[in-house]
């Protein structure tokens, strides 16, 4: 696997309150991909999104022997989401804080990929982008309702408002997805910073071939920048190499 990422607060906020995880180095397990928007005032937002990837890392690095793949994924996902909720408690500042979070968990020639929120996952494969996830948003209800069309979507004005988010409650409902895996496959993540600006179903097949993960995932953060993203805008990418190598 080749590993990228990118990361920046937009073109008007002071602070990131994204966070993401990717691999160290191509070797190292377990092969996780993370990205997590945080949401809540007084720095509350980066604190949740900051925890939640901390607890699935930590969790991953403790139980990723057994075979029951989905259910590590759950689990971790949990008690991110219990740590994240505790924590809401111990202080009115971060009353109400939650995080978006999707994640892409590499296993041999597959993925799985669970999602709570707006953040997402593509799938990019000769020169197309496909959305894996499915958004946790008001105006993906509207949209799938006939209320608005896609073309709304990103005008509606509360096109920020979600549906679900880690840290929220005590019970979280996810959202898995597996897929296989083909030579020089990518496997793409981002925030929302990303989405409302750059439509990467038009733009990915007008990109260069044979990018690094670290060019790619610069090229569509620095497109969203050049848009005029007001959010954060987080990036992470793996490009998929089945002898192990790196391109």
């Amino acid at each position: 696997m080749e590993y990228g990422a990118y990361s920046h607060q937009g073109i008007r906020r002071e602070t990131n309150e994204d966070h993401y995880y990717i691999p160290k180095n191509v070797s190292e397990q377990p092969g996780v991909l993370i990205v997590a928007d945080g949401m809540g005032g007084h720095n509350a937002g980066d604190l949740a999104s900051r925890i939640a990837v901390e607890e699935i890392c930590s969790y991953f690095k403790r139980s990723r022997s057994s075979d029951d793949l989905l259910s590590v994924i759950h689990e971790s996902i949990q008690e991110a989401n219990s740590r994240v909720y505790a924590m809401s408690g111990t202080d009115i500042r971060y009353s109400g804080m939650g995080t978006t979070l999707t994640m892409a968990v590499f296993e041999g020639n597959r993925f799985l990929v669970a999602n709570i929120g707006d953040s997402r996952c593509y799938l990019l494969r000769g020169g197309t982008a496909r959305q894996i996830t499915r958004d946790h948003s008001l105006v993906q209800e509207l949209l799938d309702n006939g209320s608005i069309t896609r073309d709304e979507m990103n005008l509606h004005p509360k096109k920020n408002v979600i549906t679900r988010a880690l840290g929220t409650e005590q019970s979280l409902r996810v959202d898995c997805f597996e897929e296989n895996l083909e030579d020089e496959d990518i496997v793409l993540l981002c925030t929302d910073g990303l989405i409302n600006y750059v439509h990467l179903e038009d733009y990915v097949p007008n990109l260069p071939t044979n990018l690094s993960m670290v060019r790619l995932t610069q090229i569509l953060g620095n497109e969203a920048l050049s848009a005029g993203s007001t959010d954060d805008i987080t990036i992470v990418a793996a490009r998929y190499v089945p002898d192990g190598g790196k391109r």
